[in-house]
Parts: C-alpha cells; structure tokens; sequence
C-alpha cells in the first residue's frame, strides 16, 4: 500500500524522527503514518511530496539581526535539499500553491523560476493526504501607498532589501546641495507597528546607526531619526505591562520616538499620514524609509481552501525529549 502525501510549505524544518512508524516534521505540523507495523517497521509506505516556493528554511526569528549586518543571511538559511536528501522517498519542488481542489484531491501549482525557461511552467498534484502549512501574509488593512512605499520584514529577501536601502539613505543624506530639512527627511526611518518584529527591528537599526553608520556618515550623525507609530495605546502591548513600559522607556533614552495611538491612513514616497486617536487631528511625517510591522493575515489560496471546506484544522505537536511526551491539539477555525 502506497498513499501520496503532498505537504505544501512556506519553510522546512529537518526532518525529526519521532518513533518506528516514521513521524517527520515538516512545515510545523507532524505528518504521522499510525499504523499496524511488522517488525518494527510500517507497512504504510509513504510518496511525499513537497512544494514550497523557496528551496531553503529560514529561521524567521533573526530577520531582523540580518537587516543590519548583525547576522548574515546564509548564517539563517538551510537548504531544503541538504534537509531532504537523507530520506530518498521524499519529492520536493519549488514552486508556489495557486489553488486547491479539495473535491478532486489535487493541487495545483506553478513554478517560481524564470518564466522564460523552456517547458510548462504549471503543473498539478494528486494527493491522499495534505499537509497544509503555508504560513500567513503580511496585512495591509488595505492602506493606500503599504504595498509601493513599504518595506516588510517576512523573508530573507525582505531583509536585504531593508538593508540595502539604509545604506542608500545615508548616501542620499550626505549628497551636496541639500537643505538641512531634506538632509533630515531622507534619515529619518520609520516602523508601523509596535509589536515584536517592529521593536526589535527599530531597536536593531539604532544599533546600527549609532554603532556603524554615523563613523562612516559623521556629518548627518545629529539628524537621524528613528520613529515607531502604534496604534494601540503601548508597544508590545500583548506582553506583560512591565515589559511593555520597560521598552518605552529604554527607547526614550535611545531617542527612539514612539507615536502611540496613531493610525496609519496612507503612505506617499515622502509622506506618511495618519490620524491621532486621540486628538481625531490628522497629521503627516517625512520618512526616508518605512517598515511595515502590523501583522499577518490569511493568504488567498488558504482563504479558497477553507471556503470549499467549511473549516481547517490545525495541529500543534509539543515534543518534550526527556521523557517523549506528545502533545496533539487541534482546534477549527
């Protein structure tokens, strides 16, 4: 007996044997073949498939250590290959999820390399069993200006790109003929979003600026600016209230300005307007750089799958080494 799993991933973790039955960990779920075993071994056999629109793992949490040089970003990658090679049953291709067919039990895919490569570049996938864990999108709440005006901070591509432009800021600042206001404007960087991933990025990029940047660029070193704008009414507000103030203060004494209760309504090339919560006054901000932190959402072919199936389910696997214990939880949504 041999069931097709295909398991449609935006990063890989390493295979992580688990028991005799063979349990992988792919993606952050658990694809466990349970079954009746001879001599220790299944008598399930498994054709894994996997899809994902990058060939490497990266390990998210340091993507803000790379936009800064603190971390190089072949340091946070793994190739998938490297990962794959050790079980010669498993398939992997790159290429992005574009819909899936949950009646047929298909999935269809598209290739992410160069279009003008000889072949078909689309392709499908008949499968039993499908592991869905793609992860999530950045969230705009549809502001006018993100998606041309703004950096994000989701992929190791992203990052380098941060990284890139910073330095293109600094050289901007220090080209002759500029105002003091102009000189001001193209430094002055700012982060949407007080959570996480914009407080350690804005805490990063301080460290940056006033430990590398101003040795090199000393004749702007008074007129950088770093700025975070939140909506809720405290950074890191889903921590504890001590970290939260903590934070606030560490970035005041930094000269890290904080905007708290602030809306973003939309971005321009020069321009960032928002709405003071408070005040219900308007106001607008020059920016050389903005970072767009505010959250992920869904992406549209998760949102086509769970309309054709009423709901999705996910599974978290806790795995303790000493003892092994397994923790399966699942929940609908």
């Amino acid at each position: 007996m041999r069931s097709s799993l295909v398991s449609l991933i935006s990063c890989i973790l390493p295979p992580l044997k688990l028991n005799s039955t063979g349990c992988y960990s792919s993606g952050g779920l658990i694809a466990c073949a349970d079954s009746p075993s001879e001599g220790g071994k299944s008598i399930v056999k498994l054709n894994q498939k996997v899809v994902s629109p990058r060939n490497y793992f990266a390990f998210t949490p340091l993507l803000s250590s790379v936009t800064c040089g603190t971390v190089e970003a072949r340091s946070i990658v793994e190739p998938v290959r490297n990962i794959i090679k050790r079980n010669g049953e498993i398939n992997f291709w790159e290429a992005e999820c574009l819909r899936i067919d949950q009646a047929n039990r298909k999935v269809f895919c598209r290739s992410t390399i160069d279009e003008n490569l000889a072949g078909n570049n689309e392709f499908s996938l008949q499968y039993d069993y499908l592991i869905l864990a793609i992860g999530a999108q950045v969230n705009i709440f549809n502001t006018s200006g993100v998606l041309e005006h703004c950096h994000f901070l989701k992929e190791v591509e992203d990052a380098q790109k941060i990284r890139r432009t910073v330095i293109d800021c600094f050289e901007k600042a220090v080209l002759p003929g500029l105002t003091k206001e102009e000189r001001k404007t193209h430094i002055h960087f700012v982060v949407v979003g007080g959570g996480p991933t914009g407080i350690e990025f804005a805490a990063e990029l301080h460290d940056f600026v006033h430990e590398d940047l101003v040795n090199i660029y000393p004749s702007v070193k008074d007129s950088v600016n770093i700025t975070v704008i939140q909506s809720g009414d405290h950074i890191l507000n889903s921590f504890d209230e001590r970290i939260s103030s903590f934070a606030e203060r560490k970035f005041r004494r930094n000269g890290i300005q904080v905007l708290t209760g602030h809306c973003v309504l939309s971005v321009s090339d020069r321009l960032i307007n928002m709405k003071n919560k408070a005040t219900r006054n308007d106001d607008s901000m020059p920016h050389g750089m903005v970072v767009w932190s505010t959250g992920v959402g869904t992406r549209p072919v998760v949102k086509d799958f769970m309309e054709q199936v009423g709901h999705v389910c996910f599974m978290f696997l806790l795995h303790i080494l000493r003892p092994m214990y397994i923790c399966c939880c699942c929940y609908c949504v």
